[in-house]
């Protein structure tokens, strides 16, 4: 009796899910009967080819027992993904953050394979990569010299597809003939690029496992470069005149209250669902932090990876951070699946609320005492009495160096401020 019953129970699952088994045990066959290849230990350059243009990126790799890591270079940032799955000549290393992965196919001396997104695995951008390779566009001793050097700051017009216009601040400085610099606009900066200079020449490029980007520059004298900026399927005409007080608006200004508003109001779900507002008890009586954010944002990976451990070290003088997630998908399952990666990655402890899907127009609605959301991410200070003090437009992160610390001061500066009111 009890043997006819867990057969028949075993019956039933199988006939409902007989083609995940298949699959299941097709992939244990498959990865018991090839023989592991393993990709050699070391610096490696690889160069994404698509759409007629090339666009390099350095990494490493090393190995945590038989599982392969592998660190995305870009200035003197890195990033770590350690998730990788092998199968014979084959290697998966997924960027969670990003939802994406890229991946490797050994081929005698060098790799050969695709970056995709998981949402969208059609579009494929292919690369090839060779070991014992760290320069970035040009052989070093195959570099012609030139008469300019770019370290300064330059004030730049980036145009883009429907002819409008964005200001930017680029920055960058020379490091034994390796170029770092970035590009910091009103709503946020495009992080670590890292290149070089080969006559009238300057090249920066960045990948870390997300959207690749190529900044193609020549000078045409020595205060005035133009180019391109862009990916590998768009991009947008670039000129920059030199300028060693180059900056950006106060981004304190940029967004603001409407008139008739003192506060903020909203009610959004957190990720099990439940509603929560700034009139909960959990945050009355204290300072309070809200950031109008994305797992999907670059910027927003900045901020987070700051707020993380900074929340862990004030939460307990009076001050609650919550984000505001608008993610890429208007389904909470989605988002809480996308933010479980995220808070992992970055140390979030805090409280998070999903938002909806997102969209500027869309968050501008759902937050109407806003004069507009302009940036993912937005910071907004409010007081123990729930008004709003400050507003702070984009995020200037790591790559910008000094701006970064600035920020920080001022974060900080701002926070003790209100904490210390009564």
């Amino acid at each position: 009796m009890l043997f006819n019953l867990n057969f028949n129970m075993i019956t039933q699952v199988f006939k409902s899910h007989w083609h995940a088994i298949l699959f299941g045990l097709l992939a244990l066959l498959a990865s018991c009967s090839a023989p592991q290849s393993k990709v050699a230990e070391g610096n490696w350059r690889g160069v994404f080819s698509e759409n007629g243009r090339e666009i390099p990126f350095n990494f490493s790799i090393s190995y945590s027992g038989s599982t392969p890591i592998l660190t995305y270079r870009n200035a003197n940032d890195q990033f770590v993904t350690d998730l990788a799955t092998s199968s014979g000549d084959t290697v998966v290393f997924p960027v969670d953050v990003y939802d994406a992965r890229l991946i490797t196919i050994k081929s005698g001396n060098k790799l050969v394979g695709y970056w995709s997104r998981n949402s969208d695995s059609e579009r494929k951008l292919k690369f090839e990569a060779h070991p014992d390779e760290n320069y970035r566009f040009w052989i070093p001793d195959q570099i012609s010299s030139g008469s300019y050097d770019p370290s300064d700051k330059w004030d730049v017009i980036l145009v883009n597809s429907d002819s409008s216009k964005t200001q930017a601040v680029a920055e960058f400085h020379n490091e034994s003939d390796r170029i770092f610099g970035t590009i910091l606009t009103t709503t946020g900066d495009y992080r670590f690029l890292e290149g070089q200079i080969s006559g009238e020449n300057l090249k920066l490029s960045s990948f870390s496992g997300g959207a690749a980007s190529l900044l193609d520059l020549q000078f045409v004298a020595e205060d005035s470069l133009v180019g391109t900026f862009g990916g590998v399927y768009n991009s947008r005409k670039f000129y920059a005149k030199r300028n060693e007080n180059a900056k950006l608006p106060d981004a304190y200004a940029l967004t603001y209250l409407k008139e008739g508003y003192e506060t903020l109001d909203f009610s959004f779900p957190d990720l099990d669902g439940k509603p929560v507002t700034l009139k909960d008890k959990k945050y009355q009586d204290k300072v309070k932090i809200v950031t109008i954010m994305g797992t999907w944002c670059p910027n927003c990976m900045d901020e987070s990876a700051f707020l993380g451990p900074w929340y862990e070290q004030n939460k307990d003088r009076g001050v609650e951070v919550i984000a505001l997630s608008f993610e890429q998908e208007d389904d909470l399952e989605f988002a809480k699946a996308r933010f479980e990666k995220f808070s992992k990655r970055f140390g979030v402890t805090y409280d998070v609320l999903f938002a909806g899907k997102a969209n500027k127009k869309s968050a501008s609605e759902k937050l109407p005492a806003l004069s507009e959301v302009l940036s993912f991410p937005t910071t907004i200070f409010i007081d123990r009495e729930g008004k709003v003090r400050k507003i702070h437009t984009g995020f200037t992160g790591p790559a910008t160096g000094i701006h970064y610390e600035v920020f920080k001061e001022e974060f900080n500066a701002i926070v003790d401020q209100l904490i210390a009111e009564s």
